[in-house]
């Protein structure tokens, strides 16, 4: 979902245009320099932990960065797993 809507498109169209030889360098991409709203969220927190240890109170970044969902969803999924696995169907 996040690639589509980085790339301005639906996920229909790419299943339908994108390989899954592409999709695997979007998930490789993504693993360096993430696409979506975790790398704001993470900005985010740096910008708090560092308002925070200018006035001398120490907030890590993990305390620092919003928790969407529910307090015990703890597992981080693949994003693109739906899609890749929509690909590799296609190509089949």
């Amino acid at each position: 979902m996040a690639l589509a809507l980085r790339m301005g498109r639906t996920l229909s169209e790419l299943e339908q245009s994108m390989t899954a030889s592409e999709l695997a360098l979007w998930v490789e991409y993504d693993r360096i320099n993430p696409v979506g709203d975790i790398r704001r969220d993470i900005q985010t927190a740096q910008i708090v932990s560092a308002v925070y240890g200018a006035q001398g109170v120490k907030v890590t970044l993990s305390d620092a960065t919003l928790r969407w969902g529910p307090e015990s969803e703890t597992k981080q999924t693949d994003p693109f797993a739906a899609l890749e696995a929509a690909l590799m169907a296609a190509t089949q």
